[in-house]
């Protein structure tokens, strides 16, 4: 009998996963349901897409055709009403229910917004759909000046596209720093020097009492001690929660996100959850506010869930990232508590290569539980690696150390990941590989060429 494979949500883990249950059962039926308009995009290119540096063909990683061609049922705009794990079914508001026999809610984060008046405008974007990003590019000529509420990823990425688009951009912060909870302080104005330089104006101690509009769309900003910020576009940069709504409807345990343990089976039998909605076995109480930002692990959970759908023993997915992004140029990612100041047990070390590269490494008892690393990527896939195993503060240090000379002039003489310059999966280079080396991306099949410089790595396309 066939099996029936249902996925709500086609973000990274949704659709690796999905990929993956069609290659290793070809008879399998594979249902993936999304609320969007658009088949799978990864969310971190929003940014280029608003930016004009990608189209939306090239944002939109396969067309529908692919789906059909690969025998994955698509069905966008097409919100999931419940759960009833019992039964086995999940239902719609309009149109019959349809029973699954494996369930994988991979539904990813939601926008908070801020509670005041006015949010509900037109010209109040959360930037969190690629249907919001197209929107705000079509009238994005209209926009002379944006204000963008509390501090974030996506005010991050929305900052620098908007001054690329040349509007004025001023960012609320609610404190004398920039995004204190997720932030060390030297990060938070290393950022902060990089924004006001690019030209963002940031108003520290600054809260928004109320959006004002005119004729039903958004004129300024009102700040709490009454000043307004005249604005055609207001942006909530904002705070991020896991979707849990049909899980806790569905009676599947939730914590901060969906409970689930290694193998990301949840609560109930035969429902699963992968991706920034799930909450591993052991997850970090002290890691920074706010959830994850960070599709290479959801991409790698997509695997994981993937295989334990299939009654196989998958492996385990340890991953350290907790945010990772690029910002005029320059990597920031955020691994396990690297945002913890130093004193008790705790000892943070600083380390400098150069005016633009800097790393911060959180040591418990002498144990690397966390780190910032900004400025390069190149060793973020190795700090990750050794915060997940808690190494000790000797192992940790020689990651940092100037890389040794190859035992040959073409060989990388350190691990570096960079992403695939047609699907941007993030591919690994491991110390010793050879400049030149082909790899081929696991996502898109592209054969690729293993570039390094001396101090950087990249991939080139193979032509041939």
């Amino acid at each position: 009998m066939t099996t029936h494979f249902v996925i709500i949500g086609n973000g990274a883990a949704g659709y690796r996963a999905a990929k993956a249950l069609r290659e290793a059962d070809a008879d399998a039926q594979v249902s993936v349901f999304s609320d969007e308009r658009y088949p799978f995009y990864l969310r971190r290119q929003l940014g280029d897409f608003l930016s004009g540096a990608m189209t939306l063909q090239e944002i939109v990683f396969q067309s529908r055709n692919a789906y059909r061609r690969e025998r994955i049922d698509l069905f966008l705009m097409t919100p999931i009403t419940s759960v009833d794990p019992d039964a086995h079914v999940v239902e719609f508001a309009s149109s019959p229910p349809v029973r699954y026999d494996r369930l994988l809610l991979a539904t990813g984060t939601e926008a908070v917004l801020p509670a005041i008046p006015g949010r509900d405008l037109t010209g109040v974007t959360t930037f969190d759909t690629l249907t919001e990003a197209a929107d705000l590019r079509d009238s994005l000529k209209a926009v002379e000046r944006a204000v963008i509420l509390e501090e974030g990823v996506i005010g991050l990425t929305l900052a620098e596209s908007l001054l690329a688009a040349g509007v004025h951009v001023t960012q609320l912060m609610a404190g004398e720093r920039f995004w204190p909870e997720a932030l060390d302080e030297t990060t938070s104005a290393r950022l902060e020097a990089l924004l006001e330089e690019r030209g963002v104006v940031l108003r520290r101690q600054a809260a928004a009492r109320a959006v004002i509009g005119t004729a039903g769309r958004c004129a300024a900003v009102e700040l709490a001690d009454g000043q307004r910020l005249s604005a055609d576009l207001v942006a909530c940069g904002c705070r991020r929660r896991p979707a849990t709504r049909l899980a806790e409807a569905a009676a599947i345990e939730v914590g901060a996100g969906i409970r689930v343990d290694e193998t990301l089976h949840t609560s109930r039998p035969d429902v699963f959850a992968a991706g920034d909605v799930a909450e591993p076995a052991g997850a970090d109480p002290a890691a920074p506010a706010g959830g994850a930002f960070c599709w290479q692990r959801a991409w790698a959970q997509g695997a994981t869930a993937a295989a334990s759908m299939l009654d196989q023993r998958p492996q385990a997915v340890a991953e350290a990232v907790r945010i990772r992004t690029t910002l005029f140029g320059l990597d920031l990612a955020i691994l396990g508590q690297g945002h913890l100041p130093a004193g008790g047990s705790v000892t943070v070390r600083e380390h400098h290569d150069g005016p633009d590269i800097w790393r911060r490494l959180v040591y418990r008892d002498d144990r690397l539980v966390g780190a910032v690393v900004l400025g390069t990527g190149e060793s973020v896939h190795e700090l990750g690696r050794l915060v997940v195993e808690k190494a000790a503060r000797e192992r940790a240090e020689a990651v940092l150390a100037p890389p040794e000379a190859a035992e040959g002039d073409d060989l990388v003489p350190t691990t570096f990941a960079r992403h695939c310059p047609i699907c941007a999966a993030e591919l690994v280079v491991h110390r010793g590989t050879r400049e030149g080396a082909v790899l081929r991306c696991h996502a898109c099949n592209t054969d690729l060429v293993v570039c390094w410089d001396g101090r950087h790595g990249w991939f080139e396309i193979r032509r041939p």
